[in-house]
């Protein structure tokens, strides 16, 4: 069965809300306002975003009425920074249970180089199967980490994680960029079909983070990005989502769409 990608992006181009930071960073990442899911759904919804990713409970709980009109990424996996133990992320949720959901595609982390590696390729593999079997596209997270692995920005790993997905069959990669260009460009051959988008991170100014996607999306051409905490965090999330729209889809410059957050 084919794979159907077509309804995650709008013109080539993906645009990601992420609301799964409450398990992997605990609430400190939220206020009064977007510690509500609601709230986050409601600037997916306005702000034209492609798709909303999302825990399973939080989508069962929140994913409902008209929310359903932006497509639904389910992550079948999460951890806690909690424990002090080699990073490793399993499985908490079915394919079959995000499909019940209305999920248009499922989500998966994995961290080359922790020494928990095989376990989470095992399972992976698992998911890509079932999910592929239901027409499901699979997106992979993947963050270098573990006691081998000394700088997780560094350029040649970030090309192996690349090729990691690829090889393990997923269908869209979410990757860190580290700010070098020329070598994001090499990042996203060693991707090979497998559609890259960029990690929003931790939050930065406007300016450095409409120029960070300006470049990553207009100049390498890559498939879009996967923003939370840029947007949320934001006392304008409304304001900075238009501008990041003309960014991505419309390919303008920071400084032409800079009238939309003054």
């Amino acid at each position: 069965m084919s794979v159907e990608l077509t309804k995650l992006f709008k013109k080539g181009k993906a645009l990601f809300l992420a609301c799964d930071q409450g398990l992997e960073h605990g609430p400190k990442d939220f206020n009064e306002h977007n510690i509500d899911p609601e709230f986050i759904l409601h600037i997916a919804l306005e702000g034209g975003y492609t798709a909303v990713i999302l825990q399973p409970g939080t989508a069962e709980k929140y994913y409902h009425g008209k929310f359903r009109k932006i497509p639904l990424i389910v992550k079948l996996n999460g951890k806690t920074v909690l424990p002090q133990i080699e990073p490793v992320s399993r499985q908490h949720c079915s394919v079959s249970r995000a499909i019940k959901m209305g999920a248009s595609a499922v989500g998966y982390t994995i961290y080359p180089g922790s020494r928990n590696e095989p376990e989470m390729f095992a399972e992976f593999g698992r998911i890509v199967e079932e999910a592929h079997d239901h027409g499901l596209p699979v997106m992979l997270w993947l963050y270098p980490r573990g006691q081998d692995v000394h700088d997780q920005l560094d350029n040649k790993l970030i090309a192996y994680a690349a090729r990691i997905g690829l090889e393990l069959g997923a269908d869209i990669l979410k990757l860190k960029y580290n700010g070098d260009l020329e070598n994001f460009k090499w990042i996203l051959q060693c991707a090979g079909k497998a559609k890259v988008v960029i990690s929003g991170g931790s939050k930065k100014t406007h300016l450095e983070f409409l120029q960070e996607v300006h470049d990553t999306i207009v100049e390498a051409n890559c498939a879009g990005i996967a923003v939370g905490r840029n947007i949320w965090q934001d006392p304008r999330p409304f304001s900075l989502s238009k501008a990041l729209k003309d960014v991505v889809f419309r390919h303008k410059r920071p400084d032409q769409v800079a009238h939309h957050i003054k």
